[in-house]
């Protein structure tokens, strides 16, 4: 991004109304970790921290998704400039969505004393898609420990 501001003549260090609130979002995040780990101890704050990290990717898609939007917008010299950026972090954004949920379904799935898949199926299936993200679900019931298969 700061080559891409950089590239487009915009000030990365901009204190902006977008940047304050998402500051303050991300305050909220880790303060509600902190309280996971005072109140209901290391577990609870490991649910909490990865429920932080898929929110926190979910919105950074989303980001990502609105930049190749506005890219299609753009006069030529920005829009090559934007859609270079995008294209350049699209997948990696993907998969971080993925597996983040993947890990934090599974996390709470063990914390129910249920048969869990850790690392979960998107982690192993190196899902980098929606469909691939489906699959992996899917296929979790087969990635069961045998023990814990028969429980379930």
């Amino acid at each position: 991004m700061r080559e891409l501001f950089a590239t487009l003549g915009l000030d990365p260090e901009k204190e902006t109304l977008g940047r304050r609130i998402c500051r303050h979002k991300a305050d909220g995040l880790v303060q509600a970790m902190e309280m996971a780990l005072a109140e209901g101890g290391p577990g609870a704050a490991e649910l909490v921290a990865a429920e932080s990290v898929v929110e926190a990717e979910t919105k950074d898609h989303l980001n990502w998704e609105l930049i190749g939007e506005v890219a299609k917008q753009l006069p030529a010299d920005e829009r090559k400039a934007v859609k270079a950026a995008h294209d350049e972090v699209e997948d990696e954004e993907d998969e971080h969505l993925y597996h983040t949920t993947g890990w934090t379904r599974e996390l709470w799935i063990d914390s129910l004393g249920l048969p869990a898949v850790l690392p979960p199926p998107e982690e192993e299936k190196d899902v980098k898609t929606a469909i691939g993200a489906a699959r992996a679900k899917q296929a979790r019931k087969e990635l069961l420990p045998k023990k814990k298969a028969a429980a379930a």
